[in-house]
């Protein structure tokens, strides 16, 4: 493979740009690829210019852009992954800080960091790898950065709940305080509590004779923990914290620290039961909100409805008991404040556990659903894509679903036939040799496929400068050059996001 050197590089200017071929001397004619708000553009070396046109590098292909198409500043950029069933996050900044939020269960995010990282071929140090919490459609993709030997985290954060083994604690989440309710008060807000913790002798023993956790959560984070993976520390990440840190209030970017509320019982930090184990730990998510510049960007987590109506009363200092409509729009106008945004991650997948009142309170732009097909839950809910409709902002509201957004191809189903009939060969196959080759065979065209879903159908792209704002999403066919589909996001002249149609 060839190697490029560069002489600079800028970033494509908003909304989206052209590479162009240089067809016969003639420049800005023949497109090569659509290339989107924020895309890194390398200036090739040895610098070349036609007028108003550089050469340059992007997106894997060489060809020319217009000066004008070109920016100095990077953007921030967020991509909400399609992990199939399950939540999965990166989040880079524009002073080039790299974050993943949630990993999916499955091996999605590792190889779509494989991908966008170059492979992993040199070692590749994230800020923060954050669980919102621990269910493993949140956490799960973790295990395969964990078994990546170039890949590190200068801290890992979490919600502090961690599931006891039952020769540990009777308990799931361990000691509890009960006054009108139940608290539990054995939070996991350090690396030397996980250490001591795994320091207990395992309960369960693999078929190999190996002895193991019976926790997932635990086996992941002695999993990280074993090979070195976190330089710093182990952190629960709540409300009291109020800012994550690099990105505190008085920053350009700045990330607000929602939840999980921490209460204060005879005198030990503790969470509250919100219900059974699911949704208390769901209802404990870490909730975030992102605001740079004049935009806002919510993350959510998997929130219920015990928990919404739990923040929003922490939060305003208001209880939920409206005698009238006043009353009502006296407190969304209060709990704004606090939780208005412009782009929302839909909590919980599209799940039906919401209130109407919170995603009022949300008055979101667009929302983006992280969902996958196979699951038993009917994500996302047609009451909650309905909901999400009447109560977001304006009269065109936006819902993206990375399910949606993502589906097989005609190419891909001859794939998938082609793979059958090896496997049929495969199963007669009657030397060491044929069979060798013909894995590899299957190997291979089961690579391309799960590359093509995973880099580029179903994620949804944000990227903004704080004053404008694109939503992308690769398009199945594209018309020639044109491969994304765009939505733009702009100020009205009150300084509000809305949404400007095509």
């Amino acid at each position: 493979m060839p190697r490029f050197e560069y002489t600079g590089f800028k970033y494509a200017e908003y909304p989206f740009a052209y590479l162009y071929k240089d067809d016969n001397g003639s420049k800005g004619e023949k497109k090569i690829h659509q290339i989107i708000f924020g895309d890194w553009v390398g200036i090739l070396k040895p610098e070349k210019t036609d007028g108003d046109y550089l050469f340059v590098r992007v997106r894997g292909e060489n060809g020319w852009m217009h000066k004008d198409d070109l920016r100095d500043d990077r953007v921030l950029e967020i991509v909400f992954l399609d992990v199939g069933q399950g939540d999965g996050a990166l989040v880079v900044t524009p002073d080039d800080e790299h974050i993943i939020i949630d990993a999916g269960l499955g091996d999605n995010m590792w190889r779509f960091l494989k991908w966008r990282y170059n492979e992993f071929k040199t070692e590749w140090t994230f800020k923060y790898a954050i669980a919102s919490h621990p269910d493993q459609d949140h956490y799960g993709g973790y295990h395969f950065l964990a078994g990546e030997p170039n890949v590190f985290f200068n801290e890992f954060l979490h919600n502090g709940l961690l599931e006891y083994q039952k020769n540990i604690k009777p308990s799931y989440f361990g000691e509890t305080e009960k006054t009108d309710r139940t608290y539990y008060t054995e939070l996991f807000d350090s690396k030397q509590k996980i250490i001591d913790y795994l320091a207990h002798e395992p309960n369960w023993k693999h078929p190999s004779g190996n002895e193991q956790w019976d926790k997932n959560y635990a086996k992941l984070l002695k999993r990280m923990l074993d090979n070195n993976k976190i330089n710093g520390e182990i952190r629960m990440l709540s409300e009291a914290d109020k800012y994550l840190d690099g990105f505190e209030k008085d920053k350009t970017l700045n990330i607000q620290v929602l939840g999980p509320v921490t209460e204060t019982v005879n005198g030990k930090k503790a969470l509250r039961s919100l219900g059974n184990k699911g949704k208390t730990k769901n209802g404990h998510s870490i909730v975030f909100k992102l605001n740079y510049k004049d935009i806002n960007i919510f993350l959510g987590g998997d929130l219920n409805i015990k928990a919404e109506e739990f923040l929003m009363e922490k939060h305003t200092g208001m209880k939920l008991d409206f005698n009238s409509a006043t009353e009502e729009n006296e407190f969304i106008e209060n709990a704004r404040r606090f939780f208005e945004t412009d782009v929302s991650k839909a909590c919980h997948h599209g799940s039906a556990d919401f209130t109407s009142l919170f995603l009022r309170c949300l008055n979101s732009v667009a929302t983006v659903i992280s969902s996958g097909d196979e699951e038993q839950h009917s994500h996302p809910r047609p009451d909650t894509l309905g909901a999400i409709g009447v109560n977001g902002r304006g009269d065109r509201p936006l819902i993206f679903s990375t399910e949606l957004a993502r589906s097989h191809r005609e190419d891909e189903r001859k794939t998938l036939s082609e793979i059958n009939e090896l496997e049929i060969k495969l199963a007669t196959a009657t030397t060491n040799a044929r069979r060798l080759k013909l894995i590899d065979q299957i190997q291979e065209k089961n690579e391309k496929l799960k590359e093509r879903n995973v880099t580029v159908y179903g994620s949804i792209n944000l990227r903004t400068d704080g004053e404008r704002c694109i939503i992308a999403q690769k398009l199945e066919k594209g018309g020639g050059s044109k491969v994304w589909d765009i939505y733009k996001l702009e100020k009205n002249n009150m300084g509000r996001f809305k949404y400007v149609p095509k």
